[in-house]
């Protein structure tokens, strides 16, 4: 997260001099849903995004975003099952159970804005297409239970920024994303709500 936000820092330094594009970072907060519920179903406060954005003309725009979000779910003293690398004999452990759920989105990007860019608010509408690194891991005493895959992602939204002068806005956006089961790994899905700034260049 921390080499994230100083990359995020250097890009947008470089903002204004980059004409007809656009980079924006958000905090996200985002609710887990289906599987991913099951899982961790605890609402995670701790999540960002970067994107990039590129104006075609008023309407359009394409680029690519990189994010991070993780879910922590504390599930108190429990019994569980285990099946630790190297060995086929499952071992049933009690003990206090805390499970973790992290994603790294990796997606392009593309928007259809409702106004153009003299208006008070700017609504949009998009879609994103790519990758999701998902890593669940299971912590109970002593021993850990880990599993990470690749998955398909894709997130389509809708959201407004509000431009407070040519070169600066705010975002607000929602956001639903599904990653496709990937081996071990099954389908996750969550919600999630964006709050950010906005360097544009023009």
């Amino acid at each position: 997260m921390r080499k994230l936000l100083i990359i995020s820092l250097i890009l947008f330094g470089l903002s204004p001099l980059v004409k007809g594009q656009m980079l924006n970072l958000n905090y996200q907060m985002s609710v887990p849903l289906g599987k991913m519920n099951n899982y961790a179903g605890k609402m995670s406060f701790r999540g960002m995004d970067l994107e990039y954005h590129y104006f075609l003309n008023e309407k359009f725009s394409v680029g690519g975003m990189i994010g991070w979000n993780t879910f922590y779910k504390d599930k108190g003293k429990v019994t569980g099952d285990f099946l630790f690398k190297g060995s086929k004999d499952i071992h049933t452990i009690t003990g206090y159970q805390y499970r973790y759920i992290n994603t790294v989105p990796i997606m392009v990007m593309g928007r259809y804005w409702l106004t153009d860019q003299n208006t008070m608010f700017r609504p949009y509408l998009g879609l994103g297409l790519g990758t999701s690194w998902t890593e669940l891991k299971t912590d109970l005493g002593q021993f850990t239970a880990k599993d990470a895959r690749w998955q398909f992602a894709f997130a389509p939204e809708i959201g407004t920024i509000i431009p407070v002068n040519d070169q600066f806005a705010f975002n607000i956006g929602a956001k639903y994303t599904y990653g496709t089961k990937s081996g071990r790994v099954d389908a996750m899905q969550n919600f999630t709500i964006s709050i950010g700034i906005v360097f544009m260049g023009n």
